[in-house]
């Protein structure tokens, strides 16, 4: 790359950088931070809109969207993101867990202050004496939110680092830390037909943001898919009571369902007509985020995602390189890190 400089303006302040510097670190070269966590190109927190200018994408671009920790500049150029919650760590205590289904758990955090994140985001949390995880904050399904207490959806996973010691060596009053929040798939305010899809506990912040549409944005057009392997994976069934009671439809599937209730497609493959006035959210598996995404951009749609990847266990002296913690947000996963 050449050592020429260039001017980038984000959110209006201008930046002098060099040409092939990442759009993260001329923002931090002129003391301003671009909101971001993995800086691997898989959590999305780091997306931002190019207004104008020489920005090469390398294969991030979705829309007039690129990933701010790998795309770089070629020359001058303008960009933008949506102001976000300041990342803060705060410090907590396990209020409650409750089994919701076999194998999910509603883990409930009171903390020291109010956590601020908007619906779709997520959380780092650890756990005193277990590495970290990353969860998604959500609403209860019971709708009883209180303003110091944070919510997590969490599958349960047999000897696992951290999800198979919750309601054992992980009991109430158990001391944690939640730093946050990260990701780019939280709810904006448009005017949009929107679509949510997920599977897993995918549906944790999917869950969020469809409630804040419907007590937020009432008029706006929303319709959602949950999936999950089996039907025992639907473990959201006072939530889909709550959807059905203001109109907001929800269709259920799984691979084992009776195609009454519960449909037998996978998520993606119920999605429907999209067009480019349309905003997808997914949540979940990989697979699942990546198929909803390839549907979002053959339709010209916008599209934003969480995508969950699960934490390997260690194998024999040495954890497994590479090991994959939950994204950080760009499409969603069957699960949350174990």
């Amino acid at each position: 790359m050449s050592n020429s400089t260039c001017t980038v303006t984000i959110n209006g302040k201008k930046i002098k950088a060099n040409v092939g510097d990442t759009l993260i670190d001329a923002g931090l070269g002129g003391r301003l931070v671009i909101p971001h966590d993995c800086c691997s190109g898989q959590c999305e927190t780091c997306r931002v809109r190019v207004l104008s200018g020489k920005v090469d994408d390398l294969g991030t671009r979705e829309k007039n969207t690129v990933l701010g920790c790998l795309a770089v500049l070629e020359g001058d150029a303008e960009i933008s993101y949506d102001p976000v919650p300041v990342v803060r760590t705060t410090k907590g205590t396990v209020e409650s867990i409750r089994k919701i289904k076999d194998d999910y758990l509603e883990v409930r955090i009171r903390t020291v202050r109010p956590v601020t994140w908007l619906a779709g985001q997520y959380l780092r949390a650890t756990f005193a004496g277990c590495p970290p995880r990353d969860y998604s904050p959500t609403t209860p399904l019971s709708l009883d939110a209180e303003q110091d207490v944070i919510v997590f959806h969490i599958k349960v996973y047999p000897n696992s680092t951290v999800s198979s010691k919750l309601g054992a060596d992980i009991t109430k009053g158990h001391a944690v830390k939640l730093r946050g929040p990260f990701g780019n798939a939280f709810l904006r305010r448009q005017p949009e037909p929107i679509l949510l899809t997920s599977t897993g506990t995918g549906f944790a912040p999917i869950w969020s943001i469809a409630v804040a549409v419907g007590m937020g944005q009432p008029g706006r057009e929303i319709r959602m898919i949950a999936g999950a392997r089996t039907r025992d994976g639907l473990y959201m069934r006072d939530a889909v009571r709550w959807l059905q009671a203001r109109g907001i439809p929800i269709t259920l599937t799984a691979g084992d369902g009776d195609n009454e209730t519960v449909r037998t497609e996978r998520p993606h493959e119920l999605a429907g007509p999209l067009t480019p006035a349309h905003v997808v959210y997914s949540a979940g598996a990989p697979a699942h985020v990546e198929a909803m995404r390839e549907l979002a951009r053959q339709a010209g749609a916008t599209f934003y995602a969480d995508p969950f990847y699960v934490a390997e266990e260690d194998r024999g002296l040495l954890a497994i390189a590479g090991t994959l913690l939950r994204k950080a947000s760009a499409p969603f996963s069957a699960a949350s890190a174990g």
